[in-house]
């Protein structure tokens, strides 16, 4: 009778308790691995690495589609322009005898100077295609890993300790694209500017009319937006990414929830120093 009296309390008891309590120095694995639906946390540490990396379900950030999908027609407008701008020999008007030069004869090259301006222009249209390669895979890089928040500070240290929270090889190829569209981006400058004082220089000893400064001035000043850009984007510090498709100085200041690494060892390490 006692006995049943003991286990009928022992029910009661137990079924009053809201929460289980379980000892860590009960369990005899050294690894516990908690999933839910959202989120899986898979402990990383070995003899080098001691880190927690948060996996997430595999799907499609909207806003990455959404800036994926909208730079596709800017790509399209900027490349146009820059032909444009860059072969300005052939497309400036100029004068052949008695006519207006037609395009194949505007790449007849008569004289050494004529040649090294058709050679700069096609130099100047070849440094902006390694150009726009390096911008869309440096954006495309920035849009899979990082994010736009509002909420979230923009300066260059904060983004610094934002970007600690991506794996080392990730942080690491951000920071080398964004070096290397700064790189080529200020050599772009220079060579468009020589690219345009060579060609002035050509297209002038053919000079047709008003036409063919009006012509000339237009075809420069067609680029003259985009090479603002490249200068304002690339003319920054360090941890600092503006984005150079989507308008309105979008900066790139938080990391992308579904590629962040949560590094614990520096803290636990100061949690038994301060024991």
């Amino acid at each position: 009778m006692s006995d049943s009296v003991i286990e009928i309390a022992s029910l009661v008891n137990a079924s009053d308790v809201n929460t289980t309590l379980v000892n860590a120095s009960d369990v005899n694995t050294s690894d516990v691995n908690v999933i839910d639906v959202n989120t899986t946390l898979v402990n990383t540490s070995d003899a080098n690495t001691n880190a927690v990396q948060i996996v997430t379900p595999e799907k499609p950030s909207s806003q990455d589609c959404i800036q994926k999908i909208s730079i596709i027609p800017t790509v399209a407008f900027e490349l146009y322009r820059v032909f444009i701008s860059s072969f300005l020999i052939l497309f400036v008007p100029q004068k052949c005898e008695d006519h207006v030069c037609q395009l194949h004869e505007n790449l007849e090259i008569e004289t050494a100077k004529y040649g090294a301006g058709i050679v700069f222009n096609f130099i100047t249209m070849a440094g902006f295609l390694a150009l726009y390669f390096i911008e869309i895979k440096r954006e495309n890089r920035l849009i899979c890993y990082l994010e736009v928040s509002a909420n979230k500070p923009n300066d260059n240290v904060s983004v610094e300790k934002a970007l600690e929270l991506l794996p080392l090889d990730k942080r690491t190829s951000i920071l080398y694209l964004d070096k290397c569209y700064q790189k080529w981006g200020f050599c772009m400058l220079f060579i468009f500017l020589v690219n345009a004082i060579l060609s002035g220089f050509v297209v002038f000893d053919y000079y047709l009319d008003k036409q063919t400064t009006s012509t000339y001035i237009t075809n420069i000043l067609f680029i003259i937006t985009k090479l603002i850009d490249i200068y304002s984007i690339a003319n920054t510090e360090k941890n600092v990414f503006f984005s150079a498709y989507l308008k309105d100085r979008i900066q790139y200041n938080d990391v992308d929830p579904d590629k962040m690494v949560l590094q614990i060892a520096d803290k636990q390490d100061a949690d038994k120093q301060e024991v």
